[in-house]
């Protein structure tokens, strides 16, 4: 009798290796940085935690771990890209390589992507190497725009289109479940579609119409409102994540006691849940003030230019981030989903007006209308370490490009 083959001890470590940071993944959705620890992700696999020191000291070397895989398989994705000679085939083969990857990871043959919007919370000597990995990752996206046949692509407007990309390709973990993993392919020619072709018709020009101001104006004195903790919390969550913006913090950003946070708000979910109620009362506020405006395209463009110029100047307080939606409870996350995707099926009309009008030329409505949503919502300073809110370049730089198709001169 041929006694069975026992696997390695090298395969056996990959194996366990892997189903701990598949795990670790899973933890880092539902409770982002601040909520990730060993303890979590031994729980998630029925472990000891102790048994998890094996392979990860740290819960910072593991999140790092997670992490760096990730970006590696990006990587992977964008060495398949750079072998194409033109701009267009190369973001088409990435685009392809990201779509294929998440149809082998819900087949089950590969661990999930981690998520990157707490990648500058991970903290300890890990943090170095690992933000310099992610910001290498954007430089690189960013060259498969460049071309000495396209001299107008400059280094803002790569950089723009780098952000843009990530932003467009990572919030499909909130829609790509609608999809089967066999139309991943289908999926990714058409968001290519839009990302070349934008939007806009033959013969349809770049509007010169005044843009809306929205949102409500910022308060003329030092009294602390309830607007000013919506503001404040927004910025915290958008930029540390919903566990990371604890109420110290919002307190501490206002300069004002716990005391007078519990005065205002009932708790920091309830305070949360208000932020992304009032995000979604500026979008609407945008597609209610271009209701009436004709034709389609024109109206699709004063809506979105709108809210991507009022995100990136930060004035009267910016929308939360769609990675705000990362470690909130998961309620609530159901909720403010449904509510993006309700708005979603809204711009998805708005693009169908267009096409039947003629103004918008034929694309994937639903596909093209979550493609805007990013848009808007992604939209920020083009430098912002100089110049935090500031908006130059914005319009010419990422907004045209954006809906146009991001190689338009």
């Amino acid at each position: 009798m041929t006694a069975a083959v026992q696997p390695k001890p090298r395969a056996r470590y990959v194996a366990k290796r892997d189903a701990i940071m598949a795990a670790a993944i899973k933890v880092f959705v539902d409770q982002g940085m601040s909520g990730f620890t060993l303890a979590a992700v031994a729980k998630r696999m029925d472990l000891h935690p102790v048994s998890l020191t094996y392979y990860f000291k740290r819960k910072e070397d593991l999140a790092a771990a997670v992490l760096h895989d990730t970006i590696r398989r990006f990587g992977e994705m964008l060495t398949q890209a750079e072998e194409e000679a033109s701009p267009p085939d190369r973001l088409r083969i990435f685009v392809a390589g990201y779509f294929e990857t998440r149809r082998r990871i819900a087949a089950g043959e590969e661990i999930p992507l981690a998520p990157f919007s707490e990648i500058y919370l991970v903290e300890g000597d890990q943090s170095e190497a690992l933000i310099e990995s992610f910001q290498t990752l954007y430089v690189r996206i960013g060259r498969l725009f460049k071309s000495p046949d396209m001299p107008w692509m400059t280094p803002p407007r790569r950089q723009a289109l780098a952000r843009l990309v990530v932003n467009q390709l990572t919030w499909s973990d909130a829609w790509l479940d609608a999809y089967e993993p066999d139309d991943y392919r289908r999926v990714a020619a058409r968001v290519v579609d839009v990302m070349t072709g934008g939007l806009a018709a033959k013969g349809q020009a770049w509007p010169d119409l005044p843009l809306m101001t929205l949102g409500s104006p910022d308060a003329l004195n030092d009294e602390v409102t309830r607007d000013r903790f919506l503001v404040a919390a927004t910025k915290l969550i958008n930029r540390e994540g919903y566990r990371g913006a604890s109420v110290d913090k919002i307190s501490a950003e206002l300069k004002v006691t716990k005391g007078s946070f519990y005065h205002h708000n009932a708790d920091k979910d309830e305070l949360a849940a208000a932020c992304f109620a009032r995000t979604f009362d500026i979008i609407d506020q945008a597609k209610r003030g271009a209701a009436d405006i004709e034709p389609g395209w024109v109206r699709l463009w004063l809506t979105t230019a709108s809210l991507g110029m009022h995100q990136a100047s930060g004035e009267s307080g910016r929308m939360l981030r769609h990675h705000a939606l990362a470690a909130v409870p998961r309620s609530m996350r159901r909720q403010m989903l449904t509510r993006f995707h309700q708005i979603t099926h809204s711009f998805a009309g708005m693009i169908s007006d267009g096409v039947a009008d003629g103004s918008i030329r034929p694309v994937d409505p639903l596909l093209a209308a979550h493609a805007v949503m990013v848009v808007f919502n992604a939209s920020l300073p083009l430098d912002p370490k100089n110049n935090p809110e500031s908006t130059a370049g914005l319009l010419e730089d990422y907004l045209r490009p954006a809906l146009l198709g991001f190689f338009v001169e």
